[in-house]
């Protein structure tokens, strides 16, 4: 098998490197089993390339562990442990200190402070679905202490899942549009289905086309989609709000917005010869 025939987001394979579990199944010069690292800064950009200026692919949170393969002139190359998905990201935003998460964060974002004490100086920011390893679940002054010796507000983290993917994504509502972003601060539309299921306790692989492969049932022409309904177009996605609207995370309004699905497919149908609804799908039910 080559490498060709793999799919490059998630093969840790390079012509010069691969990862140990791909020996036998992909041509590199050679192969290491690589280290596991831990994500330190809040947002960590991951590349298809170790260059800042290329199009971003994706977006590291806070405690996510990540696999490095390779590091070299500053940026580390590996395989997400989450998702699985691959590329570079800057070496100084991991740690191989690793601090095994207790809770993730439910807030959109949160700081994460010096001190038990909201006017002491935050030394960092986190967002939604990052991991914490808390040390003492009993708050001081409202705040947890986390295993590095800081601390976090504790009514921003949880150790529970929520039951609704759509009410987790409905808190993105009118957050900013961004390419590979999975934050409230810049999110995209595959970024918001993953990281509304993800709150859930359901983790769904990062891109679309690889979303709609594990998302539940698909609907018959005729029926009538349903709240929580996930409609998918061609490289995009969206949760079906009721019958006839759609939430979604878009560059049209370059926001999360909620639009009659009716305009959305006249928008879509303007920028591909593909129809411009492929299918509706039903999540499967616990």
């Amino acid at each position: 098998m080559t490498t060709s025939s793999l799919d490059p987001r998630l093969t840790p394979a390079r012509a010069d490197l691969a990862a140990a579990f791909l020996k036998g199944r992909v041509t590199a010069k050679r192969f290491c089993e690589g280290t596991r690292y831990q994500l330190i800064d809040g947002l960590t950009n991951l590349y298809g390339a170790p260059d800042a200026n290329t199009p971003l692919q994706t977006q590291l949170l806070y405690g996510e562990y990540f696999t490095v393969y390779d590091i070299k002139d500053g940026w580390a190359w590996g395989q997400a442990e989450k998702d699985s998905y691959v590329g570079y990201c800057r070496a100084d935003a991991l740690s191989p200190d690793l601090h095994p998460g207790t809770h993730y964060v439910t807030n959109l974002s949160s700081h994460i402070y010096s001190e038990p004490d909201p006017k002491s100086p935050a030394v960092g920011q986190v967002y939604m679905m990052s991991n914490v390893a808390v040390i003492n679940e009993i708050p001081h002054k409202g705040f947890v202490q986390l295993a590095d010796g800081n601390w976090i507000f504790a009514p921003h983290i949880s150790k529970d899942h929520g039951v609704d993917p759509l009410s987790e994504a409905l808190k993105f509502l009118y957050a900013p549009y961004l390419w590979g972003g999975k934050s409230s601060i810049g999110i995209d539309c595959s970024g918001l289905i993953q990281l509304a299921f993800a709150a859930t306790g359901v983790f769904l692989p990062r891109d679309s086309d690889l979303q709609a492969e594990m998302i539940g049932t698909t609907l018959d022409d005729d029926a009538v989609p349903q709240r929580g309904d996930i409609a998918f177009f061609p490289g995009h996605v969206g949760f079906m709000l009721d019958d006839m609207h759609l939430l979604h995370a878009n560059a049209h309004h370059m926001r999360v917005s909620i639009d009659p699905l009716r305009d959305v497919i006249d928008i879509v149908s303007f920028q591909t010869d593909e129809p411009p609804l492929r299918f509706i799908k039903r999540p499967a039910e616990d």
